[in-house]
C-alpha cells in the first residue's frame, strides 16, 4: 500500500500548476473572506480524485495491476489517499484561517463542520462513480465540480448570515447533530469501500 501512495504523491507532484492556483486562491480567500478558504479543500479532493482516472488508463492500469498488491488493498488506499489527504488539508486551512481570522472563529468552525461532512459523503459517492466510468468521468467531474462549488457558496452564505440562529435553535444538540452524520457518512464510507471493490473485480485490467 506504501508503494501506491508513493505512485499517488508522484502525480500529484505533476500538478504543479493547479497546486499553485490552489495556493494563490487559498492566500486570496485569507485576505477577503476566511471562511471561503475551507471550499479549496473540495477542489483538491476532485484533484485527488483524478489518480482513479489516471490509474485505470488502459496503457497504465495494464502495468499497475501487475503489481503485488490486491484490488482490495488498491481501493483501500483510494479511501485513504483522497478523504485523508483532503481532511489534513481542510484542518490545516482551518489553522491557517483562525490565526489570520480570529473573529470569525464561529462562522469557520460551523463551516469545518459542513466541509468535513461534504467530504465524507461525496467520497463515498464519486469514488466508486470514478472507478466505473473511469476516463468516461471527466465531463461528470466538472459538471459535479460546478455544482459543488455553487451548493459550497450558498451554505457558506447562509452560514455567515444565520449561524448564530442555526446553533440557538440546535443549542446543545450540535454535537449529538453533527456526530449523527459523521457515523452515518462512516457508514456510507464503508458501503461505498465494498461497491468499488465488486466494481474493481468485475473491471478487466
Amino acid at each position: 500500500m506504501k508503494g501506491l501512495a508513493l505512485y499517488d504523491l508522484t502525480w500529484l507532484k505533476g500538478q504543479k500548476k493547479l497546486l499553485m492556483i490552489l495556493t494563490a486562491l487559498t492566500i486570496l480567500y485569507l485576505v477577503t473572506d476566511g471562511t471561503m478558504v475551507l471550499f479549496l479543500s473540495v477542489i483538491f479532493q476532485m484533484l485527488l480524485l483524478r489518480t482513479l482516472e489516471w490509474n485505470l488508463r488502459a496503457e497504465n492500469s495494464r502495468f499497475l495491476f501487475t503489481l503485488p498488491f490486491t484490488r482490495q488493498q488498491y481501493v483501500q488506499e483510494k479511501y485513504l489517499f483522497i478523504l485523508g489527504s483532503t481532511l489534513v488539508l481542510t484542518i490545516g486551512l482551518y489553522a491557517v484561517a483562525i490565526v489570520c481570522q480570529p473573529d470569525k472563529m464561529l462562522e469557520l468552525s460551523a463551516m469545518l463542520g459542513v466541509i468535513v461532512l461534504e467530504l465524507l459523503y461525496f467520497s463515498a459517492i464519486l469514488i466508486p462513480m470514478m472507478i466505473r466510468l473511469g476516463s468516461n468521468m471527466q465531463v461528470w467531474l466538472t459538471v459535479i465540480v460546478v455544482v459543488l462549488a455553487s451548493l459550497t457558496a450558498v451554505l457558506i452564505g447562509s452560514l455567515q448570515e444565520t449561524v448564530t440562529q442555526w446553533l440557538t435553535v440546535i443549542q446543545g444538540n450540535l454535537p449529538v447533530v453533527f456526530g449523527g452524520m459523521a457515523v452515518l457518512g462512516l457508514v456510507c464510507l464503508a458501503v461505498s469501500m465494498k461497491v468499488s471493490k465488486g466494481i474493481l473485480d468485475r473491471e478487466e485490467l
